[in-house]
């Protein structure tokens, strides 16, 4: 039977492995992690790993129990077959010979290869600050359980960063009552995805909890106390934020190493990654046609980006992706003839204040593209639904959703999916989500 070696440990790797131990063939899979723990559902890092009550701990969030299977521990690919080698990070590849060679001097063969390396977290330089004690990032489970434990001791934490982790690592750090200051450079938060008048309603809410914005600010250094630990935060107008945690959410990188000779992306706005086709084959000088694949965060696939008609390369940071790019895949490696592209469909979200003492919780998630006229609707008290109008035909070109039923979540789902096409007058006086959900489905 052919070789199937997976590098990397993340959400990819899990996902990809159920599927192969689902076809039969994990007595013929290797994965190889630098990380010490089996592969384990990531976005729990930021999320209930923070809560200071009954926080979330491996084994409980092994992957794939996010998406409905079973609990992959050790103990689990152990029984399927699976060799798991765990604390070995692979420092070499050659693509003639179809080899990977790990920190500790072993030579893996391979047949097959998938390249789940994930991206890194985007780091402030050590030259303002960024190595000092005191200074988190997160990306991995030792980052989160380390963050944890200074969150417990903290007394002046300052988020630096408004997107994703900056947002759902200051919930954690303002449900514990420690009113966090977050320093963001644009002008409201999320910037990337929500509308200003979007981005004012929940950042109204993070600041009912405590929450303090520092907008269109730029961090000039992250200042040491005598102790050698991070004391303060320095902004360029000149600001000082006192600070004895500072927790780190400015964006991902894609370095590719050991595997740099495989193509890349050319898509300036993304650079970095590997470039797969719509089946996550890679390519390469000296490497033979679907031999190697790269799925998850590393991935720059073909994917719309609802404006051109062709494709472009596109790298996405989401467990979604990751999970079905995984699986995508695994059709790929197992059967040589399947070319079926990979039809992705923008998905994220994101839950936060789900603490049992916190009044609310905030539950959000969005299909499609931004782009377009924005119409909101609901108050925010809980439910809100935001849709995207093309205005040249009037199509939904996304919708996101705030604390709705499943039901709810579905038809906003489906407006985006089928572009559904509605009247903007109409959608703007909606008194409810209801309504206006009801609207793009007629």
């Amino acid at each position: 039977a052919k070789k199937i070696v997976v590098v990397g440990g993340g959400v990819s790797a899990g996902y990809f492995a159920r599927a192969i131990v689902a076809a039969g063939r994990g007595a013929d899979l290797t994965i190889i992690s630098a990380e010490p723990v089996a592969p384990y559902e990531r976005p729990a890092l930021t999320k209930a790993v923070l809560h200071a009550e009954s926080p979330a701990r491996l084994p409980g969030f092994h992957t794939c129990v996010g998406g409905g299977g079973e609990r992959q521990t050790e103990a689990w690919y152990e029984d399927k077959g699976v060799t798991l080698r765990l604390g070995t990070r692979v420092v070499g590849w050659d693509a003639s010979s179809k080899t990977v060679t790990a920190d500790d001097g072993g030579v893996t063969p391979y047949d097959k290869l998938v390249v789940a390396i994930g991206c890194t977290a985007l780091r402030l330089p050590d030259a303002i600050g960024g190595g000092l004690p005191g200074v988190h990032y997160v990306r991995d489970n030792a980052d989160a359980l380390a963050l944890s434990e200074a969150m417990a001791t903290a007394k002046a934490p300052v988020v630096i960063g408004g997107g994703y982790i900056g947002l759902e690592v200051a919930a954690a750090l303002a449900a514990r009552g420690l009113n966090p200051r977050v320093v963001l450079m644009e002008k409201h938060t999320m910037a990337r995805l929500w509308t200003p008048e979007i981005a004012a309603k929940y950042e109204s809410l993070y600041e009912t909890k405590g929450v303090v914005f520092h907008r269109e600010a730029k961090v000039k250094r992250v200042v040491a106390g005598a102790d050698g630990r991070v004391a303060s935060v320095e902004l360029e107008d000149g600001s000082v934020l006192k600070s004895d945690l500072v927790v780190v959410g400015v964006g991902a990188g894609a370095p590719a190493a050991p595997f740099d000779a495989l193509n890349t992306t050319p898509n300036p706005k993304q650079p970095g990654g590997i470039a797969v086709d719509g089946t996550f084959a890679a390519s390469g000088a000296g490497v033979e046609p679907k031999s190697v694949f790269a799925i998850g965060d590393v991935a720059a696939f073909p994917a719309s980006d609802g404006v051109a008609t062709e494709l472009v390369p596109t790298r996405v940071e989401h467990v979604a992706h990751a999970r079905a790019s995984a699986a995508h895949c695994a059709s790929a490696v197992l059967d040589e003839r399947f070319d079926t592209p990979y039809a992705f469909f923008p998905f994220f979200y994101s839950r936060v204040f789900e603490q049992k003492d916190q009044v609310r919780s905030v539950s959000w998630a969005f299909w499609g593209f931004n782009r377009g006229a924005c119409v909101v609707v609901g108050d925010f008290a809980p439910s809100m639904v935001a849709f995207w109008v093309d205005e040249t035909d009037g199509a939904v070109v996304g919708v996101m959703v705030e604390s709705c039923s499943d039901a709810e979540r579905d038809a906003a789902k489906r407006a985006a999916e089928t572009r559904a096409v509605v009247d903007v007058e109409a959608l703007r006086k909606c008194a409810s989500v209801t309504e206006a959900l009801a609207l793009t489905s007629t």
